[in-house]
């Protein structure tokens, strides 16, 4: 399915009074209640560089709308990735959700730039009305949309910048969301810079840490509920990360290429020159730890092993491995992962 979108929404010519009654009826967070707003005017937008031609056409999985001319206000949802790359370009977006102040890689001060912090999180239906409420003429929400209604009913507020086919979460390429991100904003050689510089920063990683290319390493996050979930599958973005980092892959991530579960039974397809495992609370870890199955993996037994909870600084790395590496998130994982990994002094 294929449509187009003018750049001004219909939310554009909504009277004021009559789009503040929807709102209120709607029990939706706006600017002026449940979020934090700046002062209007915060909107950051570097100039263009002009290589990107307007009208451009989004090309979508979900459909095509089409961006008139360059946007200057742009609303963020989703995964963090989406904010990280316009904070990579020093663009302040104009909508955002509530996650977006968690994370240790983000600037603060970039952050209360953004007009509309919602209090919406990941977890709650899409804030249409408060999302239209800002008058984006572009929202930005690669990996994110569910279903062609969605996609359909964001694309009547404003255009939509999805990735172009589906893509298993863990699978996404961050270079592509940044630059993707970068030419609909005409700022492709920023991002270009951006994903160079990220990149150069894993690479000195394991410039510095020669050791690792003899290494394999194992990465999961223990659910507790749900099971263990193995980070480092082939083919991932955990995996391409540590490699680059310099390990070895590992020859047991292929075996959860297609399911990333870690049945008890296969406990054993954790071993690694390397474990770490995440857990979401410490009562998790202790239960964990107490196995005499776990016990018995070789880097558990022989000190190559670390445990991070929900509760550690650096725990935010667990979800950088899973969805959100962007060009923010990946230098600063890398660097606190090699740190917890050689303060195991096993090299």
């Amino acid at each position: 399915m294929a449509f187009t979108v003018p750049r001004r929404s219909r939310w554009s010519v909504v009277p004021a009074i009559a789009l503040a009654a929807l709102l209120a009826l709607a029990g939706c967070a706006t600017p002026s209640d449940d979020g934090d707003a700046a002062s209007p005017g915060a909107t950051a937008l570097p100039p263009a560089e002009g290589a990107t031609q307007y009208p451009l056409t989004l090309t979508t999985w979900a459909g095509e709308t089409v961006l008139e001319q360059r946007p200057e206000r742009i609303a963020v949802i989703g995964f963090s990735p989406n904010m990280d790359a316009l904070e990579a370009l020093g663009v302040t977006p104009v909508y955002t959700m509530a996650e977006e102040s968690e994370w240790p890689w983000r600037s603060q001060e970039w952050l209360s730039g953004v007009e509309f912090r919602d209090t919406v999180t990941r977890r709650d239906p899409i804030n249409f009305e408060g999302i239209a409420s800002t008058r984006p003429d572009l929202i930005v929400a690669t990996n994110w949309v569910q279903d062609e209604p969605t996609f359909e009913r964001l694309s009547s507020i404003a255009p939509v910048l999805e990735n172009p086919t589906q893509v298993k979460g863990d699978q996404i390429s961050w270079q592509d969301t940044q630059r993707m991100i970068g030419e609909a904003l005409d700022l492709s050689a920023a991002s270009d810079t951006a994903v160079t510089e990220a990149e150069q920063a894993i690479d000195r990683v394991a410039q510095e840490n020669p050791d690792y290319a003899d290494r394999t390493i194992t990465i999961a996050t223990d659910y507790t509920q749900s099971g263990i979930d193995y980070y480092t599958a082939a083919g991932g973005t955990a995996e391409a990360a540590t490699r680059r980092m310099g390990f070895t892959p590992n020859p047991l991530a292929e075996n959860f290429t297609a399911d990333a579960g870690v049945a008890d039974e296969q406990i054993g397809q954790l071993d690694a020159d390397v474990l770490v495992v995440f857990y979401t609370d410490p009562a998790s870890k202790t239960a964990r730890e107490a196995t005499p199955l776990f016990q018995s993996l070789p880097p558990v037994a022989e000190g190559r092993y670390l445990g991070i909870t929900i509760d550690d600084p650096d725990s935010a790395m667990t979800w950088v491995l899973r969805r959100g590496a962007s060009v923010t998130s990946l230098p600063w994982t890398v660097q606190r992962l090699s740190e917890r990994i050689n303060a195991l002094g096993t090299a």
